[in-house]
């Protein structure tokens, strides 16, 4: 009898834990997908994509993403110089005909606290994919006047180009190997 009751309790426990995730969409207008790279060893270039989706899955009573998945267009990228733009999207760089998309799979969400997490998940670009980790701080989760809930959310972290063999013909006097990725959102309940 004892044995019922905890499986019982246990299978409980497990299915109530997801089952206050909600699916949310971006709110594009409170969203940017930006990153930052070192230019000649003394500058940042600032760089963004206007043109992405995701399917977020978080749970507001954990404060804890159930899933995330995003794809992001790659010729939406924004320099601030068209003629960059333009030539980011070549073969030696994005490779944009052959890999119209770059993708994120969230693999697994380790919570910290209700502010701060750990996600991990695979990068996908020009082809190459790679397993990375992001921090995620969490802003908060509010309720809107018609009742649905909104969180906002950064993700961040730091990726290396050479791991995507991305730009390989590219020194790294001119650009940096390192690329800061710096994701703000925030994202509305179906």
């Amino acid at each position: 009898m004892k044995k019922i009751f905890l499986s019982s309790v246990l299978a409980f426990s497990l299915l109530g834990s997801t089952a206050f995730a909600k699916e949310y969409t971006l709110d594009k207008s409170h969203t940017n997908v930006g990153f930052k790279i070192k230019h000649l060893q003394i500058s940042n270039v600032n760089g963004s994509f206007k043109d992405y989706n995701a399917m977020i899955d978080f749970d507001p009573a954990t404060f804890e993403f159930k899933k995330l998945e995003a794809t992001i267009k790659v010729s939406s990228i924004n320099t601030e110089n068209q003629t960059r733009d333009n030539h980011l999207l070549q073969d030696d760089f994005f490779k944009a005909k052959k890999y119209p998309d770059m993708t994120f799979t969230m693999k697994k969400y380790e919570k910290i606290s209700n502010e701060k997490g750990k996600m991990s998940g695979i990068l996908t670009i020009a082809g190459v994919s790679k397993e990375v980790e992001l921090d995620a701080e969490i802003g908060g989760a509010i309720k809107t006047k018609d009742g649905k809930e909104k969180i906002g959310f950064t993700l961040s972290g730091l990726i290396k180009r050479s791991d995507f063999k991305f730009a390989s013909s590219v020194s790294t006097i001119t650009l940096s190997d390192d690329v800061k990725l710096i994701i703000d959102s925030e994202a509305l309940e179906k």
